[in-house]
């Protein structure tokens, strides 16, 4: 009988135990490993992206049990204008700049409509006139937002080819294809630069700003010595940015998050980093997250970041 009594107060021990680590336990925390795509998929950072594209597309495409019917002849005029593009080559070549914006474009739909996407489930809804596509997305990335129209030639600002591209990116990007909003801004950063923080990390900040701005919520910005650069209060979110890594600035970074939570109690905690950071300098930033020192800290790319926020907001819904 005595056995019988010890055994259940055991139990009702271990019970209580269990419960006590599950209200404890800290929320679920989105990882970049289950939010993130392909970087080239929704990203340019160099010619190799827009190859990579075009190419995996091209392969889906020709797979005999594939979704496409490749005797369609949108889907063979697809098919063999990237092929006519890989014989002249990807870099710097404007076709396959504005052929591998136009992919991007559909499969940002598709995540919107879908929430996720797979090249292999979902076909792309290809154009009967390929060349017209082209045409049309290299007249959205040069609109100057005058009814379309512009006497202002890229070729004659941006001459270099590289440049060129690279500043067709950015205005289809950030400005919508709006080229005299793009010029505006860069004259804005430069004196934003002049305040101490670098182009690249005011940058990312003013592209976090936006992605937050779009779900409409508040945010601060903090530049306080020992707080993360960004705090959304309704997520309890603090957002650090840093566009590189090395050894001598680790502990630095961890200072400034471990003191984030202990000045405003943060749930939520988040290292944005490029999306063309390198990885290798990117996994040694993730480093800090495996290792649990931060226990409520995610490391992610900016291209994943407007996911993270969409989880964490579907998690306090929930």
């Amino acid at each position: 009988m005595l056995a019988k009594k010890i055994n259940n107060l055991k139990s009702t021990q271990s019970e209580s135990a269990f419960l006590i680590r599950k209200i404890m336990s800290p929320p679920k925390r989105p990882k970049a490993s289950t939010i993130g795509t392909p970087i080239y998929h929704r990203k340019r950072r160099n010619w190799q992206d827009d190859r990579d594209l075009l190419t995996e597309v091209n392969g889906v495409i020709s797979k005999i049990d594939g979704p496409y019917d490749y005797y369609s002849p949108s889907v063979k005029g697809f098919f063999d204008k990237v092929e006519s593009i890989k014989a002249k080559g990807f870099e710097e070549n404007p076709d396959a700049f504005f052929l591998a914006m136009w992919v991007r474009e559909k499969l940002s739909d598709l995540l919107i409509t879908q929430g996720t996407y797979s090249l292999y489930v979902h076909p792309l809804s290809l154009p009967e006139d390929v060349e017209q596509v082209i045409k049309l997305e290299e007249k959205k990335a040069t609109n100057t937002g005058h009814d379309g129209h512009t006497n202002i030639s890229l070729a004659s600002l941006f001459p270099n080819p590289k440049l060129r591209a690279f500043a067709l990116e950015r205005v289809q990007m950030l400005h919508r294809g709006d080229l005299i909003a793009y010029l505006s801004s860069l004259v804005a950063r430069e004196r934003e630069s002049l305040m101490s923080c670098s182009a690249t990390i005011m940058d990312l900040i003013h592209i976090c700003e936006h992605k937050i701005n779009l779900r409409k919520l508040t945010v601060k910005k903090r530049f306080t010595v020992g707080e993360t650069d960004l705090w959304i209060p309704s997520l309890s979110l603090g957002i650090e940015v840093r566009d590189t890594w090395n050894e001598s600035e680790e502990i630095e970074i961890i200072r400034v998050l471990s003191d984030t939570n202990f000045r405003l109690q943060s749930i939520n905690l988040c290292l944005v980093s490029p999306d063309d950071l390198s990885d290798e300098a990117f996994l040694k930033l993730r480093e800090i997250e495996k290792r649990g020192v931060i226990e409520n800290l995610s490391v992610i790319r900016i291209g994943d970041f407007g996911n993270y926020l969409d989880q964490l907001i579907a998690n306090q819904d929930s």
